[in-house]
C-alpha cells in the first residue's frame, strides 16, 4: 500500500510511520526506564558503600575509646583448686580486675558483631540492586516494537529449514540496520503457508535446468541434466556471512540433493556440491557455468522474494545485538535508545514539515479507485509519552523536533540592583 506525504508527494517507506512513530517513542520510553532503575541501583550501592564506611568509622572510633578507657589485658585464667590459699608469693587476680576484664572482652565482641552486622547490610543492599537487573528490560522493550514495526532501511536475512522425517519447519529471522542495531525473532510459520513445508520448485512458479558433473562408480565423470523443477527445497541460509540454497528429492524425507553456496561480492559465483541425506558432500564442489549460474541465480531470487513474505509473522525477538554487543550488556541502556531516536527523527521532522495542520503529523495512504485516506496525530500524542521521564531524558526527545519552548521554562536572569556612590561635596 502506497503512502504519500500530506503535501501528496510519496512517501519512501511503505507503511504507516506515524504507528511506528507512537511504538517507537514508546519502546525509548521503556529503555529510558531501565536507565533510570540503573541509575537507582547504582546509587543505592553508593550509598550502601557510603554507610557502611561510616559505620565501620565510626565502630573504630569507638573501639579505641573503648580501649583507652578500659585499657588492654585480658581475662585471666581461672585458679585451679588450693591455689587461692597458697602463700604469700603469689598474689590473687582481684575481683576488679576480673571484672574488667571480662567488660572489656564483651565490649570488643559486640564491636566485632556490630562490624559484621554493618557489613552483611551493606552486602544484602548490593544483592537487592544485582537482583533488579534494570538491562534485562532492554531486549523485551526493543522485541515489542521491532516485532510489529520495521525501522527504515531494515535489511532482512533468514534461516530455513524444511521439517523433515515428522520435524517441525523452522525459520529464524534476522533484522539488520545501517546503525548497527541486529536481532534475531522466532517465526510462527502458519499450517497452509507455502513454508511451512519442503514446497516443490515447480510450485514456486520456477522451471529451469542445469548441467552438473556426476562421477559414477566406474567410468569417467560426465555431465548430466538436472531439472531444477523435479526438486523441492530444503534448506536455506541467507545471512551476511553466508548465502546457501539446498534442493533435494524429496520434500517430506531426508534425501539426495545438491546444495548451491553464492560467492563474490555480488553472488554472481555459484559453487554446486551434491550432497547425501544427512547433507555431507558425495563429491568435490563444482562452480557453475555462466549460463548455469544465471538460471540458478534466478531460481535464489525466487525463492529469497517468496521467503519474504515470513517476516510478516515473526514474533518476538530473542537476542538483538547494538554495535556486536548484546543490548543486555550495554553499559547504558540510554545508547540504545538513542539510537533509535536517531533513527526516527529525520523522518519525524521531515513529516512535520510536510504537514499544514499546526502540530500535528499527517501522512496519505491510497486506497485505490481514486479514494485517499489521511492519516494523523496530534504532537502531543508522542509527547504524553514521554512525560513520566525525567527533564534530562525528555529532552532526548527534541530531536523530534516537537517540544515547544515556553515562557515559564526559560532560565531565570538575576540582576544585581544598581549601587550608586555618594557624591562627592566640597567642604
Amino acid at each position: 500500500m502506497r503512502y504519500l506525504y500530506a503535501d501528496s508527494t510519496p512517501f519512501p517507506l511503505p507503511q504507516n510511520f506515524l504507528a511506528t512513530i507512537c511504538a517507537g517513542t514508546d519502546a525509548c520510553v521503556a529503555i529510558l526506564k531501565a536507565e533510570e532503575l540503573l541509575d537507582d541501583c547504582n546509587r543505592a550501592v553508593r550509598e550502601a558503600e557510603v554507610k557502611a564506611t561510616r559505620d565501620l568509622a565510626q565502630l573504630s572510633a569507638l573501639s579505641h575509646r573503648i580501649d583507652a578507657a578500659l585499657g588492654s589485658g585480658s581475662i585471666p585464667p581461672p585458679a585451679a583448686d588450693g591455689q587461692a590459699a597458697e602463700g604469700s608469693g603469689r598474689s590473687a587476680v582481684s575481683v576488679g580486675e576480673s571484672t574488667l576484664a571480662k567488660i572489656r572482652e564483651l565490649a570488643f565482641s559486640t564491636l566485632e558483631q556490630a562490624r559484621k552486622d554493618a557489613l552483611l547490610a551493606r552486602d544484602g543492599r548490593i544483592a537487592a540492586s544485582a537482583q533488579t537487573t534494570p538491562r534485562a528490560q532492554v531486549l523485551p522493550a526493543l522485541s515489542s516494537f521491532l516485532s510489529t514495526h520495521e525501522l527504515p532501511d531494515t535489511a532482512w536475512g533468514i534461516r530455513w529449514n524444511a521439517g523433515l522425517g515428522g520435524a517441525a519447519t523452522r525459520a529464524e529471522l534476522q533484522a539488520r540496520t545501517p546503525f548497527g542495531l541486529e536481532a534475531t525473532f522466532d517465526v510462527a510459520i502458519p499450517e497452509n503457508h507455502v513454508w511451512a513445508r519442503a514446497p516443490r520448485i515447480s510450485v514456486l512458479g520456477f522451471e529451469g535446468s542445469i548441467s552438473m558433473i556426476t562421477k559414477p562408480l566406474v567410468g569417467k565423470p560426465k555431465p548430466v541434466l538436472v531439472p531444477l523443477g523435479e526438486l523441492h527445497v530444503t534448506h536455506v541460509v541467507l545471512t551476511t556471512e553466508r548465502a546457501t540454497l539446498r534442493v533435494g528429492k524429496s520434500g517430506k524425507t531426508a534425501s539426495e540433493g545438491i546444495e548451491f553456496v553464492f560467492t563474490g561480492e555480488s553472488g554472481g559465483d555459484v559453487m554446486a556440491t551434491r550432497v547425501d541425506k544427512a547433507g555431507y558432500p558425495r563429491q568435490d564442489a563444482e562452480r557453475l557455468g555462466l549460463a548455469d549460474a544465471q538460471i540458478v541465480q534466478k531460481l535464489w531470487l525466487r525463492v529469497t522474494t517468496l521467503l519474504g513474505q515470513l517476516v510478516a509473522f515473526r514474533t518476538r525477538a530473542t537476542a538483538s545485538r547494538l554495535g556486536g554487543v548484546p543490548v543486555v550488556e550495554v553499559g547504558r541502556p540510554v545508547v540504545v535508545a538513542q539510537a533509535l531516536l536517531r533513527a526516527l527523527a529525520p523522518y519525524v521532522r521531515e513529516i512535520a514539515a510536510r504537514t499544514n495542520v499546526p502540530r500535528e503529523l499527517a501522512l496519505k495512504r491510497e486506497l485505490g479507485d481514486g479514494c485517499r485516506e489521511e492519516l494523523f496525530i496530534h504532537y502531543e500524542t508522542v509527547l504524553e509519552r514521554i512525560g513520566s521521564l525525567t527533564p534530562n531524558h525528555q529532552a532526548l526527545f527534541d530531536v523530534f523536533g516537537l517540544r515547544e519552548e515556553r515562557s515559564g521554562e526559560r532560565a531565570a536572569v538575576w540582576r544585581l540592583p544598581v549601587v550608586r556612590p555618594p557624591a562627592l561635596r566640597a567642604s
